[in-house]
């Protein structure tokens, strides 16, 4: 249980990460993503990780109770990683897009895989936040 603690810390801790390059300027164009001609469309995703990142740090205080915030982002992150390959997201918005989609795959493993483990709940408990079947 302790590792999945710090497990999912440092997924929230990740997404602050991608809030700070989002959010710094002059760092997407360091990391070769052409800034968007809007900067709703840098604050947007920037928000949105910063809500995900507070979320799971909020959780990983009571994984028992708030198991099932970790695992959907972990569903969330998945999604990302699929459209990120399918829809060749790293061409068009850059490398960053592609290395983020590469550090969501461990999250993804860690959440999805690891948490019903440790938690001795299924994948359908954690997605319905139920303790048991019913």
């Amino acid at each position: 249980m302790r590792f999945m603690t710090w497990f999912v810390r440092a997924a929230g801790l990740y997404n602050a990460g991608a809030v700070i390059v989002f959010l710094t300027p002059g760092a997407l164009d360091a990391l070769g993503v052409a800034p968007p001609y809007s900067d709703f469309w840098v604050w947007l995703p920037a928000l949105m990780g910063l809500f995900a990142g507070i979320v799971l740090l909020l959780s990983a205080m009571d994984l028992q109770r708030y198991g099932a915030f970790p695992f959907w982002n972990g569903v969330i992150r998945l999604t990302f990683v699929v459209a990120t390959i399918a829809l060749g997201f790293g061409d068009s918005a850059g490398t960053f897009v592609t290395v983020l989609a590469a550090g969501d795959i461990v999250l993804v493993i860690g959440t999805l895989v690891g948490l019903p483990v440790v938690l001795g709940r299924t994948p359908w408990q954690l997605l319905t936040n139920r303790a048991e079947l019913a």
